[in-house]
């Protein structure tokens, strides 16, 4: 059987940008989170905990806000870091319904280790640019990420 002939109008995958982006992040966050499981942490644990600690949310609707996914998964993201003892919820008790996350001593005290690793992590991957190209491809990705409206200037932070 002959390979189907292909025209212009024939996309191949190969030839996709949204492949190749979804690719790099997953080879990142999958070496991530093997650099973060010697503290039996994940990497959407530590953006909760990044979160937390840079004081940027206090509840799960803002969480969820500022790590981009929903409301249900940091639900269940805070269920086991509640269960490792790294963060808490607390309830308001005039409403119940209203619940504020707190980081525990022991995800505070982790912090430190965890935020090492991750600016290790990243230096591996950013060091394959020269300083000019690294801003370029910043200002790059802002442009893509502004084109499907998500804003990055006012909180991505100077490399």
């Amino acid at each position: 059987m002959s390979a189907p002939a292909h025209t212009q109008r024939d996309f191949h995958l190969h030839n996709s940008f949204t492949f190749w982006i979804g690719r790099l992040a997953n080879v990142m966050k999958d070496a991530f989170n093997q650099k973060l499981a010697s503290w039996d942490v994940t990497y959407p644990q530590w953006m909760i905990l990044n979160v937390l600690h840079h004081q940027l949310a206090d509840t799960p609707a803002q969480i969820a806000e500022n790590i981009g996914v929903d409301r249900s998964a940091v639900t269940r993201l805070l269920d086991r870091l509640e269960a490792k003892n790294l963060a808490e919820r607390m309830h308001d008790g005039l409403d119940r319904r209203s619940v504020k996350i707190l980081m525990t001593r022991q995800g505070a005290a982790l912090m430190d280790e965890l935020n090492e690793a991750a600016r290790e992590h990243q230096q591996l991957f950013l060091s394959q640019m020269h300083p000019t190209e690294l801003r370029a491809f910043k200002t790059n990705l802002q442009k893509l990420l502004r084109a499907g409206d998500v804003d990055t200037i006012s909180i991505w932070r100077h490399l």
